[in-house]
């Protein structure tokens, strides 16, 4: 009878044990998860040293940038980017929600970034993400002008 009463309390002791070590191990895989999003228009990508300059114009939301990485409204940021490689590594591209490549992306155009704290060098930016913004006469070449809004005019 006592080893019964005793294997389910060394049970739950093990289950917390493992609880607060998945914990503290997800918490730092938290931190490493943020990311901070700004809004801007491209100005270049020069594939020589893998880095995307933007000129912003909303100076983002999410998490906030670590000290000497802040973005400002009307300046121009540089981010490094991985075009290529793994899934967890790369910078990913979408274009209107489909997957694209950061040569698809012309300059000029509208994009958000999602940017970190470079691993590699601290003292700069990394884009772990570039979503390409449609503009609405873009959108409406692309999928026609609603009825409703024919109506509206």
């Amino acid at each position: 009878m006592l080893d019964r009463a005793r294997h389910p309390v060394f049970a739950a002791l093990v289950l917390a044990l493992s609880l607060a070590l998945a914990g503290s191990a997800f918490a730092g895989a938290d931190d490493k998860a943020k990311s901070t999003q700004s809004e801007g228009k491209l100005v270049k990508y020069d594939a020589a040293t893998s880095t995307v300059t933007i000129k912003i114009t909303k100076e983002g939301k999410g998490a906030t940038p670590a000290p000497g990485l802040e973005v400002k409204k009307g300046k121009d940021a540089t981010f490094r980017v991985q075009p290529s490689g793994s899934v967890l590594a790369r910078t990913s591209v979408a274009i209107n929600g489909k997957k694209g490549e950061i040569t698809d992306i012309p300059e000029g155009k509208t994009v958000l970034v999602y940017w970190v704290k470079d691993e590699k060098d601290p003292k700069q930016r990394f884009a772990r993400k570039i979503d390409v913004i449609l503009s609405d006469e873009e959108l409406d070449a692309k999928y026609g002008v609603d009825k409703v809004d024919q109506d509206e005019e």
